[in-house]
């Protein structure tokens, strides 16, 4: 099945716990089905707003889960996958994409200062175990790194399916910056 057109307004939920620090899957399905209904162009869950750290891998899995059962193909789906090592994001990568994501977000390892050799082989490693794309999260508040537009530029080069970046540094040159160097 080709991947969709990836594009507009991308709404990143929340994910919603009972009283009883339970995943609260009703109000997710809830949720998920309210932003797309609402417009939204694609969804992405488990990014930084979805509290995708502090998830036990069932919880994680879980949301991808309900997620894609309610978006029912009706928008694109983007899992945020990071994790602290490169083989745990591999696995949410593969989870994802089994469940039917149609692309992943990811973030460069975040504990340890990466150099860009070493970014670029968490991205390669991803790449070659996945076949959808991979949106590329630069997003130094949260992550400790800045990937650079030369960096990003070479990645999208040399890795078929880095496809998308969500450039999250607030300076809105960068995008300009890529778009020449591109």
């Amino acid at each position: 099945m080709p991947t969709p057109e990836i594009h507009g307004i991308i709404a990143y939920p929340v994910t919603p716990f009972t009283a009883d620090d339970e995943l609260d899957t009703g109000k997710l399905a809830a949720l998920v089905e309210r932003l797309v209904t609402d417009g939204a162009h694609a969804i992405a869950p488990l990014g930084s707003t979805g509290e995708s750290a502090y998830l036990t891998e069932a919880e994680f899995d879980a949301v991808i889960d309900i997620t894609i059962d309610v978006v029912g193909r009706r928008v694109p789906v983007i899992i945020g996958a990071s994790d602290l090592t490169t083989a745990n994001t591999i696995r949410r990568a593969r989870y994802a994409e089994r469940a039917g994501a149609d692309a992943v977000m990811v973030l460069p390892i975040s504990y340890w200062k990466l150099s860009e050799r070493e970014i670029a082989q968490h991205y390669a490693a991803i790449g070659a175990a996945i076949g959808i794309p991979i949106m590329v999260y630069n997003n130094p508040a949260t992550s400790g790194i800045d990937m650079r537009p030369e960096l990003l530029v070479q990645m999208f080069k040399d890795i078929d399916n880095v496809t998308m970046i969500k450039e999250s540094t607030g300076d809105l040159t960068r995008m300009l910056r890529i778009k020449e160097l591109s």
